[in-house]
């Protein structure tokens, strides 16, 4: 673990012993997505406004709704029934944007060898493939000897906004998956040989303790639990530009075919700076076609409550969070900054939450 991960680790534990007295000494108190969570505590810990208190999205968004906390951190936008018990409106607020990274645990694979698609994923995911020899697998990873063992599949037991930014992305590139899966869901109905665990350290520990298994995890917490070089290139299709010999001659044409990208600081900001921003900005990056793009980009938000008496303590947690200071700090968490146009239309609706 790096020292940036290290220091983001120590400030969660200790932000997270504020939570009980946070209201008393004027600060916001948070809780929902572990998704953002080292992110949060970070900038909770360095700003001194607020606590949170990561416990996944669903459980974050029934803290809002029961106003035990004053915002709530998720990875999804609400379901028709979770904005009905809410009361009907609420804010979305884009802090950041992060990978949700594939990590496995072959033996002998390491060094971000795996290679798989979204087409491919989907199947394993929704049951269709349940071995790690399957064809499918193996034309996408021609020189890796692959085991004929049962892929284990390590998934989240809590509702999470990081299985709905997943399940929205596999039913986006896999047809089956929508056939068998459905959209997005904050509980998916997952298919195949299962492990739960709850948050995102927690399946990132599940991958790293069982062989033959396969995660979704934010790119952070894979960071955290050592799996950095089990991380799989996802493949996309994408218009690149080749150099090709034409009677003797270099030409330059463009052609569609399948780039395979790591999720990284810049990849990340790539899927992030092609989006159009709705005013609601709840926007959602996957599956983008752009050029380096790595395609389970998604964001995060804070979600608040127009009304409420504690919104100017929100107010601030935001101002900060949007801040140059604070999203400069993102690369070192394992995560990229917002594009500055959204930073820009956030802090527009922040003014007039």
């Amino acid at each position: 673990m790096n020292r940036t991960l290290r220091i983001a680790a120590v400030a969660a534990v200790g932000v997270g012993s504020l939570v009980g007295a946070a209201s008393a000494l004027g600060k916001a108190t948070g809780s929902g997505a572990s998704f953002p969570a080292v992110a949060y505590t970070n900038w909770c810990g360095t700003s001194g406004t607020c606590s949170y208190t990561a416990k996944g999205s669903s459980a974050g968004i029934k803290d809002l709704i029961s106003k035990t906390v004053d915002f709530a951190g998720s990875d999804a936008t609400l379901t028709a029934t979770q904005l009905e018990a809410i009361g009907g409106t609420v804010r979305y607020f884009p802090t950041l944007l992060g990978a949700i990274s594939v990590p496995v645990n072959l033996p002998g694979v390491v060094g971000n060898r795996m290679h798989l698609d979204g087409k491919t994923l989907g199947e394993i995911w929704s049951g269709a493939i349940t071995t790690w020899n399957a064809p499918q697998i193996k034309a996408l990873n021609p020189k890796i000897t692959l085991p004929a063992s049962s892929i284990t599949l390590c998934v989240r037991s809590d509702g999470s906004g990081t299985s709905y930014g997943f399940s929205n992305y596999l039913s986006k590139v896999s047809p089956t998956f929508r056939s068998t899966i459905g959209h997005g869901s904050q509980t998916p109905p997952w298919k195949g040989t299962i492990v739960k665990s709850p948050g995102n350290p927690g399946v990132a520990n599940c991958v790293k303790n069982t062989t033959n298994s396969i995660g979704y995890v934010d790119l952070a917490d894979s960071i955290r639990a050592g799996l950095r070089s089990n991380v799989t290139a996802i493949g996309k299709s994408e218009v690149v530009t080749q150099t090709v010999k034409v009677k003797g001659k270099n030409t330059t044409t463009t052609v569609r075919t399948t780039v395979f990208v790591l999720p990284t600081a810049t990849s990340i900001a790539n899927a992030g700076n092609t989006q159009a921003i709705k005013p609601t900005l709840d926007i959602d990056f996957s599956a983008s076609s752009a050029s380096g793009a790595y395609p389970i980009t998604i964001t995060t938000w804070v979600l608040a409550v127009p009304g409420r008496p504690a919104n100017g303590a929100v107010k601030t947690v935001l101002n900060y969070f949007y801040s140059a200071g604070a999203q400069a700090q993102l690369v070192g968490l394992g995560y990229a900054p917002l594009p500055a146009k959204v930073v820009a239309a956030a802090k527009k609706a922040v003014a007039v939450l």
